[in-house]
């Protein structure tokens, strides 16, 4: 049975975005190089597509050189895993790649054959990757009993639940209206479900609604934290308009039991240990493969670790 964290593809497989075909490199620009990667030699379309697919739209212009690069070395890192893959003779069908696709929902718009095909290509290429991690890299990646006992004790913060504050509150817009209401409300607390319906112009028209004190604006926090159950505050800015708070009730928040979170705890564990394996792993093919980048054909200024 696959560990938890072998049953969420990786943020480049759950980012692939249905538009290749917009990042267009001209006639013959497959035919140049951007990188050669132990014997295969790589265009720069390729890394076009790979940009569409893990960024879509927020792929970095060509004038960030910087992050662009970053990206680049990226790539060929994937490329790397790629090779490795092919070479353990590891195979994904069309089959995989319709049911990834049709996963994904609601179905990429209307392609071209040539665009469907880079498509598929590219999900094929992130299927593969993956298997390769899942079959090579990580199989052996377990997390003790003993491992998730000594993080739940050493780290008791991460399960202690913040506690719960219950206020009602009144939205205004004019402040002197609200400052006058507020010191009404100073007098005579029990009336504020009565003006909250009357005055507030926040849909909850004054009813108690539960938030976790972490969840809280610092503004509101604070104003709420200095009153005991009952209390009304002061006027509390909020953009153009301003907020009364009275608290109806505070409950402590209370820390998880081992049991409670004991599955969260080896998730993480597992994760990190994943990403660390994968790191190590990539270095160690790094330092056997031959890379060369040829800078003259990005049309960016690389910077990455594969100059010179």
């Amino acid at each position: 049975m696959k560990s938890p964290f072998l049953e969420h593809r990786t943020a480049l497989l759950l980012g692939v975005a249905l538009v290749l075909g917009s990042w267009g490199c001209g006639p013959g620009a497959k035919a140049a190089p951007a990188v050669r990667i132990n014997e295969e030699d790589i265009p720069y379309s390729e890394f076009e597509e790979y940009l569409g697919a893990s960024l879509g739209e927020d792929a970095p212009p060509v004038q960030d050189g910087e992050t662009r690069s970053r990206l680049f070395d990226q790539f060929i890192g994937e490329r790397l895993l790629l090779q490795r893959a092919n070479g353990e003779r590891l195979r994904v069908g069309d089959d995989q790649v319709e049911s990834y696709l049709a996963g994904l929902g609601g179905g990429p718009p209307a392609k071209s054959g040539e665009e469907d095909g880079s498509m598929k290509e590219q999900v094929r290429r992130n299927l593969l990757i993956q298997e390769y991690k899942d079959r090579v890299l990580l199989k052996d990646i377990k997390v003790s009993r003993e491992e998730v006992e000594a993080y739940f004790r050493e780290h008791p913060e991460e399960f202690r639940q913040s506690r719960v504050v219950v206020p009602r509150q009144i939205l205004m817009e004019d402040p002197e209206a609200a400052k006058r209401l507020a010191a009404e409300l100073k007098q005579d607390p029990s009336r504020f479900p009565l003006l909250a319906q009357q005055n507030s112009l926040s849909p909850d028209k004054g009813e108690p609604r539960g938030f976790e004190e972490s969840e809280l604006p610092e503004p509101v926090r604070e104003a709420i934290l200095a009153l005991a159950p009952g209390q009304v505050s002061g006027l509390v800015a909020d953009a153009d308009k301003v907020r009364i708070f009275q608290l109806m009730e505070r409950r402590e928040g209370k820390s998880q039991s081992l049991e409670e979170a004991g599955r969260r705890v080896e998730v993480l564990l597992l994760q990190r240990k994943a990403e660390e394996a994968l790191r190590l792993a990539l270095e160690g093919i790094r330092r056997t493969a031959t890379v060369r980048v040829h800078q003259e054909n990005l049309p960016f200024s690389y910077q990455g670790d594969y100059g010179g």
